[in-house]
């Protein structure tokens, strides 16, 4: 059943939601699906934080449509399971806008929930295209570049520092990871670099050992490669990275958002010539002046930030807020057909476009940060302008496929 907000009623008129939580008609509840336990607490936690902090500067300056804007909250546990009922409770308690999980593999369920009750869900920033039509339906957005993009703008990075000589190592365990690696190969090939080998592993793989083994074979047969692409997330990646290391392998390693801030750095002591492709700077020596000042705010009200996720929860409350008050509605398909016009609306995690076909973007401007001396910085910024075609589906990975 379509979710709506009955507009022109006295603030005392309340509405009660299945669950018995009561909601003042004056208000806008957003609700979040999203995990505040588990391994994907790190992912959903910042942005999470940063989506409160946007509520309250919002409010501050009027709201939404002149409504106060509040929230519900519910803990997906990081289990898919637990991500549908976690959305089903959420909208027992009033949300007529729901965010949920920056990963494809762990929000689906939520989303799928949010969809099937036509409402409106924005995925934090999961990268994989399923987030959306192609995978759950027209409702489901995501703040996020498809993750083919972000591991494009991997390859462009190394490219642009020289390095043409290239090993591939993927953590198969989720979606995401999968479309990172493809994505870096596909682009690594187009733009003529060499790949010398590719392996896997998964997440819960205590010891690489073997794929380090068949690694220096490859770098014996082939020369050592300037940039390892390692496609994983924690803590399966901070395990991998230090071991890599451990066997005193050099080469620069390259990964997606997964590996943003340097929360996990400590698993890795001393480390260097680590770079990661995400949202922006969380250091204060980002170009971008608004992002220094929003990791500013952030910082006094929440404390020093992991990673620059919380770009993109500040970013979920933006864009409801402008699909709202061009539609002058709260009405689900007022509000989806503004959000299906964002055309590089800038957004503070970036410019978005999404379509009534495309509800990720393929073309994003990404900031690349680096590791050296265990210490986080600014590294570059990049926007690939010729991205791989959207898959939703990966090949096998071989390095001879690319």
């Amino acid at each position: 059943m379509q979710r709506k907000l009955t507009i022109g009623l006295t603030a005392a008129v309340m509405a009660v939601g299945a669950g018995g939580f009561a909601v003042a008609q004056d208000t806008v509840v957003l609700g979040f699906a999203v995990a505040q336990s588990g391994w994907m607490a790190a992912y959903d936690g910042p942005p999470l934080n940063g989506a409160l902090m946007a509520i309250d500067e919002l409010n501050a300056a009027g709201g939404i449509l002149g409504k106060q804007i509040t929230s519900v909250v519910a803990d997906t546990k990081t289990d898919t399971a637990e991500g549908a009922k976690a959305a089903a409770e959420v909208i027992d308690q009033g949300a007529q806008f729901m965010a949920v999980s920056c990963d494809y593999d762990m929000g689906a369920s939520a989303a799928t929930v949010a969809n099937d009750a036509k409402m409106i869900a924005i995925s934090f920033c999961a990268s994989d295209a399923k987030m959306g039509v192609q995978g759950i339906g027209p409702y489901v957005f995501s703040l996020e570049i498809f993750g083919q993009g972000e591991g494009a703008v991997a390859a462009a990075f190394a490219w642009k520092q020289g390095w043409r000589k290239a090993y591939a190592l993927l953590d198969a365990s989720i979606e995401y990871d999968k479309s990172v690696c493809d994505g870096f190969l596909e682009h690594w090939a187009k733009l003529g670099g060499e790949m010398i080998g590719a392996d896997t592993f998964m997440q819960e793989d205590a010891s690489i050992a073997s794929q380090i083994t068949r690694y220096k074979e490859a770098a014996a047969a082939n020369s050592e490669p300037e940039i390892l692409a390692l496609c994983s997330y924690v803590p399966g990646a901070t395990s991998a990275i230090r071991q890599i290391r451990a066997a005193g392998i050099d080469a620069a390693i390259i990964g997606g958002d997964s590996m943003d801030g340097d929360y996990w750095v400590a698993g890795v002591p001393g480390l260097s010539n680590h770079y990661a492709v995400t949202f922006g700077s969380k250091w204060g020596d980002d170009p971008d002046v608004t992002i220094n000042d929003f990791f500013g705010r952030y910082e006094a009200k929440f404390g020093v930030p992991e990673t620059s996720f919380p770009l993109n929860g500040y970013s979920f409350v933006q864009a409801i807020k402008i699909a709202a008050e061009r539609a002058g509605s709260l009405e689900t398909e007022a509000v989806l057909a503004e959000l299906n016009k964002f055309t590089k609306e800038p957004l503070l995690w970036g410019a978005t476009t999404f379509t009534p076909d495309l509800h990720i973007d393929v073309i994003h401007p990404m900031t690349v940060v680096q590791i050296q001396d265990g210490k986080g910085s600014f590294a570059d910024r990049l926007t690939v302008e010729d991205p791989p075609a959207l898959k939703l589906v990966f090949p096998e990975f071989r390095a001879d496929l690319y």
